[in-house]
């Protein structure tokens, strides 16, 4: 046994360690309810260091308990890998080899392990786990939950600029033009915001199909609305009025694909006329004062510049772009970087197969209420994309993300899978939930 250095709060440690007992004890078709709750309540950028070398952050050490006791219970349930799942992995492996190519060192190669046991583990269990909506359905439930207990905290923080999370470790509440930009267990005040307006789609997609937790789910939409302006943060307020709009639009389900193409025509007769270049509208994106678009224009201009650079392994920094650019806010940037073109791409193709997955769904569903919880899952991914534009990811909200990854993995298949008898459905559903228990 070797020694390790706690940079962890006591606090912290005992939520892991109540979670991590939680998950070898609750029924199997429960096991999402510790991971949902670590992600609202449990800190993401402490750790405990081991051998002065390894970073075992809490979703870490989740994962592995959670894989441990799938193992050691005997349930392990067989999945049916789609090409969903082999884009997910070749953006995950591809993008790895080329961070470490870039870099050729240990301290690469122990970081981006660490990396692939929370990308990869994430994956695998909630692949796992959500096998049908009601699965996904009970993961927004608890978050639901959590959103109603985090609300009155988030309040007392907006209303005394004091974070009350600061025993749990590293958190605070940062003020920027006057204005308090509240953060809660969050690693910044945008990742908070994003985190809960991400969450609104499938909190009204639930709430209009599921009667049992509606009013649950519309108190949440409430409280995720309150804790995203709270943040003060131009980003997720965004956001969040882009994902209202989008759900507005569910009667034209039909028109998706023309409204991509004209979208796409829009932004280039756009690049066409405008002085500057078409992303220059990032710079001009801002409702709340103190908002850095300029500096997200900034960096893909600079991005596109540097193209030479970083196209086959990425680029080691890009703080010799300019001015404040080391700080990458632009997920589509970070993947360049990290991973050269090559992974951005296999990242965009991702993307664009989820997203298509998702509107075929919507437009072709195989159950009842389905149309309209695909539509809403299209919309959050929408709302990732948009989110991707302001900021990388980082801290709680990869949880939320890759559940949206592993969820789309599992509706892919539904969706493009040829018609399947209903009473073979109810027998493959039965079958199922006796695999679960």
């Amino acid at each position: 046994m070797g020694e390790y250095q706690a940079t962890i709060t006591s606090a912290t440690l005992f939520i892991i360690l109540l979670l991590s007992a939680s998950i070898l004890i609750i029924p199997r078709k429960y096991l999402l309810l510790p991971f949902a709750v670590a992600a609202c309540w449990a800190p993401a950028d402490q750790h405990l260091l081991l051998f002065q070398t390894f970073h075992f952050r809490a979703l870490h050490i989740l994962i592995l308990v959670a894989a441990a006791r799938l193992w050691l219970y005997g349930e392990i349930v067989p999945i049916r890998w789609n090409r969903f799942d082999a884009l997910v992995l070749a953006w995950v492996v591809v993008g790895t080899i080329i961070f470490f190519l870039q870099w050729l060192n240990l301290a690469s190669l122990i970081f981006k392990s660490g990396r692939l046991l929370e990308w990869l583990g994430l994956y695998w269990i909630f692949r796992q786990t959500v096998r049908s909506w009601a699965d996904l359905r009970f993961a927004y439930v608890v978050l639901a939950v959590c959103a109603l207990a985090m609300l009155p905290f988030v309040a007392l923080e907006r209303a005394t600029g004091e974070n009350p999370f600061v025993v749990l470790g590293r958190v605070r509440t940062s003020l920027r033009d006057g204005n308090i930009r509240c953060a809660a267990t969050f690693p910044h005040s945008i990742i908070m915001g994003l985190f809960w307006a991400t969450l609104v789609p499938l909190f009204v997609g639930f709430a209009r199909q599921q009667p049992k937790h509606r009013v649950l789910l519309w108190l949440a939409v409430a409280a995720s609305a309150f804790m995203v302006v709270a943040t003060s943060s131009s980003t997720p307020v965004l956001t969040l009025l882009a994902v209202a709009i989008l759900l507005l639009l569910y009667p034209l389900r039909h028109y998706s694909g023309t409204a991509a193409w004209a979208t796409v025509a829009l932004l280039a007769c756009l690049h066409v006329v405008m002085r500057a270049p078409v992303w220059h509208l990032l710079a001009r994106v801002g409702i709340i004062s103190g908002s850095t678009g300029w500096h997200r224009y900034y960096l893909v201009n600079q991005a596109i510049a540097y193209f030479r650079e970083w196209m086959l392994l990425g680029t080691r920094s890009t703080a010799h772009w300019g001015w404040g650019l080391s700080d990458v806010t632009n997920q589509f940037v970070l993947e360049a970087a990290n991973g050269g073109l090559i992974t951005l791409v296999l990242f965009c193709i991702m993307l664009i197969a989820l997203g298509r997955a998702y509107v075929r769904l919507s437009l072709h569903p195989t159950e009842k209420g389905e149309s309209y919880l695909a539509w809403g899952i299209l919309v959050t991914l929408l709302a990732h994309v948009i989110s991707f534009f302001g900021v990388s990811y980082f801290g709680q909200i990869t949880m939320p993300w890759y559940l949206l990854l592993a969820s789309g993995a599992c509706f892919y298949e539904r969706a493009y899978a040829p018609p399947v008898p209903v009473a073979s459905r109810q027998l493959a559903a039965a079958g199922l939930q006796q695999a679960y228990r």
